[in-house]
């Protein structure tokens, strides 16, 4: 910083404006006493936008509707992204000797599968960290279905994780095996990370402030642990509260979320139980405080239903009949007070990520005669949330086989498909929804993250165009159809993102 800009203090009152936009657009605080580390960091920032003086800077980014990518390069200087292998290695021993070996014992009988999220990865250290341990733990690894997600806001950190080249001080802590045995020299004191472990983790860019989670569509959901350490601590208070609930909600009954040790007290008044370990607190959800939670005392764990116990789908929904002549207290009653259908109550529970619940009631609709298309459609939702993707998946092709001809009961096909790993079934319902609704946006768009991960560019880059295309005639406020809630100015942002990885 040159002398005459570094002299420049930033009047209080634009410092406190700054200070409640970044609250608002990326979720961060700074309270009055962080302001002048708040003026430094925008200092470092303002060069990446061209400017030369911190308050002329602050003065343009509060005047203007900035773009996206300029929220994305000013939150890479708001935070801090340096982390390391194993960092805080407490957190990794105990997963490693008190957690996993009864967790893997457990799905080795019931099914293969395990899944992690680090949320806010960085340099990709931390979700790295989590292969080799799963590398280490689990002799058969290739017979399993492991989903490692990594997701950041900091693009440019998103790109060398996915490089997987390291420097000798994200190895500080570390004995010398580790890097003898999981990377290889690549010239002076730099080292990749081997291709089979690179593979393991799936890298994402995801905004905790503002993108939709948990969702099939980014894969956020049916976590068994979500790391998100030194993440929750810039969050505003109000910011905290609405993530940590949808972590909950993203995470299997029973899964964890870590933090760091300077945040547990954040997690005071969660849903979660804190489950405590020498020199580390875990917090785990569970379905019995999470009632307690909720304020609700109905509760009741059932078996899965086989999907050829129930009766036949049928492919159009058939809506109750209407009174005639509504009764005096439905008259007397507020629209907000009117009596919801079970389905309309499912689907309320749904939305706010109550899923046994929502599956209860959900099974007993199905069981009295509401099997239809939109029940069960709802249903497998419901149930590839909690993980449960063999009978969401059985659910879900009985509905497509009643009404073949739907587009969009091809593309949910195709999402558990991809969760199960089985791509090539994914890609080929994906095509069969193109087939029938070729401006299918998010077809196009799982088209293309499917062809960028099994290395075919050329592809990704043509369903990427077709996106942007069809995106065109949207507006940018409107909801992209079956994204539950992603706006056409949201989708074409992360496409921006995409391609700026891509071309880097």
């Amino acid at each position: 910083m040159n002398e005459k800009t570094d002299s420049i203090t930033v009047p209080e009152a634009l410092l406190q404006r700054l200070s409640d936009y970044l609250t608002v657009r990326v979720g961060l605080q700074f309270t009055k006493r962080n302001w002048k580390e708040l003026q430094q960091k925008m200092s470092n920032a303002m060069t990446d936008f061209g400017f030369d003086q911190v308050d002329e800077f602050i003065e343009e980014l509060l005047s203007l509707s900035p773009t996206r990518n300029q929220i994305e390069i000013l939150a890479s200087h708001l935070t801090v992204g340096e982390t390391y292998f194993f960092r805080e290695r407490r957190a990794f021993e105990i997963l490693e000797q008190s957690l996993l070996p009864g967790l893997i014992a457990v799905r080795r009988k019931t099914e293969k599968r395990l899944r992690f999220w680090s949320a806010g990865c960085s340099t990709g250290e931390e979700p790295y960290s989590l292969a080799i341990l799963l590398d280490k733990l689990i002799p058969d690894l290739k017979d399993w279905n492991v989903t490692l997600l990594a997701t950041d806001i900091n693009t440019g950190a998103l790109r060398k994780a996915e490089e997987g080249i390291y420097s000798d001080w994200s190895f500080r802590d570390n004995p010398p095996w580790f890097k003898e045995h999981y990377f290889e020299k690549v010239g002076g004191n730099h080292h990749r990370l081997l291709p089979r472990i690179r593979k393991m983790v799936a890298f994402s860019y995801l905004n905790l402030s503002e993108d939709h989670y948990p969702a099939l569509q980014n894969n956020t959901n049916a976590m068994d642990f979500i790391f998100c350490r030194n993440v929750l601590m810039y969050f505003a208070p109000g910011q905290i509260g609405l993530t940590v609930e949808r972590f909950h909600r993203s995470l299997l009954d029973g899964g964890c979320l870590i933090v760091s040790p300077v945040e547990t007290a954040l997690l005071t008044h969660s849903p979660f139980v804190a489950v405590r370990f020498p020199d580390s607190t875990f917090y785990k959800k569970d379905a019995r405080k999470t009632k307690v939670f909720q304020k609700d005392t109905k509760h009741a764990e059932k078996e899965s239903i086989p999907c050829p116990s129930l009766p036949p789908v049928t492919a159009k929904h058939r809506r109750p009949e209407k009174p005639s002549r509504p009764t005096r207290q439905a008259e007397l009653k507020k629209p907000e007070e009117a009596e919801r259908t079970p389905y309309e109550e499912a689907a309320l529970l749904y939305q706010k990520g109550h899923y046994p619940e929502a599956e209860e009631k959900l099974r007993k609709l199905i069981s009295n005669g509401g099997r239809n298309q939109e029940s069960c459609v709802l249903f497998a939702r419901v149930l590839a949330n909690q993980g449960k993707l063999e009978e969401a998946l059985c659910c879900c092709e009985e509905v497509v086989s009643a009404d073949k001809c739907n587009a969009r009961l091809h593309y949910l096909l195709a999402t558990i498909l991809e969760e199960q790993k089985q791509v090539e079934e994914a890609r080929v319902s994906l095509k069969k929804a193109l087939y029938l609704d070729r401006n299918f946006v998010l077809a196009h768009f799982a088209l293309a993250n499917i062809s960028l991960r099994s290395g075919k560019a050329a592809d990704a880059r043509k369903h990427f165009g077709n996106v942007t295309e069809i995106l065109s005639g949207y507006k940018l406020d409107d909801i992209i159809p079956e994204s539950e809630g992603i706006t056409a100015g949201r989708l074409a942002e992360i496409i921006g993102t995409f391609r700026m990885r891509e071309m880097s």
